[in-house]
């Protein structure tokens, strides 16, 4: 199968979070589903975030030392700025 050339694996990536949440528009969503289902590199990002999802959600706040808290912000605006 061939990767949708219409967008990008940067693109999916952005609009993962729309995706799982289920709030593409239609066209979009065929797009996404299209590239997801030629690109073997982006084929196991949407388990792979369920899959933190799932691990982290019963996680509060107070359980997230300040080291970690630093990590995942830093890693979070490295990912927004394109690094």
């Amino acid at each position: 199968m061939s990767v949708d050339a219409s967008i990008t694996c940067q693109e999916v990536v952005e609009l993962l979070s729309a995706y799982l949440d289920g709030e593409l528009d239609p066209s979009t969503l065929d797009r996404v589903e299209s590239h997801l289902a030629g690109c073997d590199g982006c084929t196991v990002v949407p388990e792979e975030v369920r899959e933190t999802i799932r691990l982290s959600g019963g996680l509060t706040v107070e359980q997230v030392n300040e080291t970690q808290r630093r990590t995942l912000l830093e890693a979070f605006r490295d990912w927004s700025a394109g690094s």
